[in-house]
């Protein structure tokens, strides 16, 4: 017997072959409990769909969406539009993922958790009265031990970033251990050895420890840990006695806190600065250039193929995708250029 069609399944359950197709794409149009009868019929008779009409039909519904793109949801989960505005880096990332869906044949409209008076289960309702299929949640920071109350099973979702937070679902985050890994070899590379690591503990943690461990697999030294700062909270007197005992060569951090405090000690005494949060509007640190639109271009595609395969709900086994970081050089006449020539920056 050949693969069961649509037309079977509809013949045995006693509907159109229209109605199996909307119900096997989770549209809301097919009545719940119709709905999981065809289900389960399909699975019942082993029904797979046919890879090449499939992308046929993709096709064809990205044609159609040239008129009315269907909308997939951005979910700021913490930050307020005046944050966003003030983050170049959250900038980049809705661009990336609005570029992408665009070329998908998709729109992406922003929505604020933070906004007065919203909850997960309000902005549930509002998507999916607006016929919002899936959404992107943004980097959870406060919350990453926590929980946001959207209704899950309604959407496809994707999380951006690691952390703890419930539930489990499919994420895309930068490649954080790589990044170390990468900044120390740029560093070797230039026969540095007291490389130090500044960094407040919570969003470690938040990585599953991603840069520590890097840092500690990848340093030059065999016993690099006076080498290696996480503080539960960063201060100027804090991290000048760090520097004071430690005595580093060169400074990493996770963003650009300690460049003011670096501006401030005599060019005798100043280390190196090197990011692994690299910003085109601070291109003087050179470092990791997170690339935050790929990121976002990535959450996109894994949402769109959710939507496409009509997965909803809490996956039974997430998938976590990795996108790569880009090293940039030193690019400013604000700094030293002897020490951007030492660097090979």
């Amino acid at each position: 017997m050949g693969r069961p069609s649509l037309n079977d399944i509809a013949l045995k359950v006693g509907v159109s072959k229209m109605t199996v197709s909307r119900a096997l794409r989770g549209e809301r149009h097919v009545e719940v409990g119709l709905r999981e009868r065809i289900v389960q019929m399909a699975e019942a008779m082993g029904y797979r769909p046919d890879p090449e009409i499939a992308k046929l039909m993709t096709h064809m519904r990205r044609t159609r969406s040239v008129a009315a793109p269907l909308t997939l949801a951005f979910v700021w989960a913490e930050r307020s539009v005046e944050e966003i505005e003030r983050s170049s880096w959250s900038q980049q990332l809705v661009l990336g993922a609005q570029r992408q869906a665009g070329k998908l044949g998709f729109q992406l409209e922003e929505f604020h958790l933070a906004a007065r008076g919203m909850t997960g289960r309000r902005l549930s309702d509002i998507l999916e009265a607006r016929g919002i299929p899936g959404f992107i949640l943004s980097p959870l920071v406060s919350r990453s031990r926590g929980h946001v109350s959207m209704a899950w099973e309604k959407f496809s979702s994707v999380v951006i970033g690691l952390g703890y937070a419930r539930p489990q679902l499919h994420r895309v985050h930068h490649h954080h251990y790589l990044g170390m890994m990468t900044t120390l070899r740029m560093l070797k590379k230039q026969r540095y050895k007291r490389i130090g690591f500044y960094c407040g503990s919570t969003i470690n943690e938040r990585m599953f420890r991603a840069w520590s461990a890097s840092f500690l697999a990848h340093h030059p030294l065999a016993q690099p840990g006076a080498l290696l700062a996480l503080r539960k909270s960063l201060s100027r007197n804090d991290f000048l006695e760090w520097m004071r005992v430690a005595k580093p060569d060169v400074v990493i951090d996770a963003g650009h806190l300690v460049k003011e405090w670096l501006a401030a000690l005599p060019p005798s005494r100043r280390p190196h600065h090197v990011t692994l949060g690299w910003r085109a509007d601070m291109p003087e640190v050179p470092g990791i250039d997170q690339q935050a639109d790929v990121l976002g271009a990535a959450a996109v595609d894994l949402l769109v193929t959710q939507y496409q395969q009509n997965e909803r709900g809490i996956p039974d086994s997430p998938r976590i995708v990795m996108t790569e970081g880009r090293w940039r050089a030193a690019r400013s006449t604000t700094v030293d250029r002897a020490h951007e020539d030492e660097l090979g920056l």
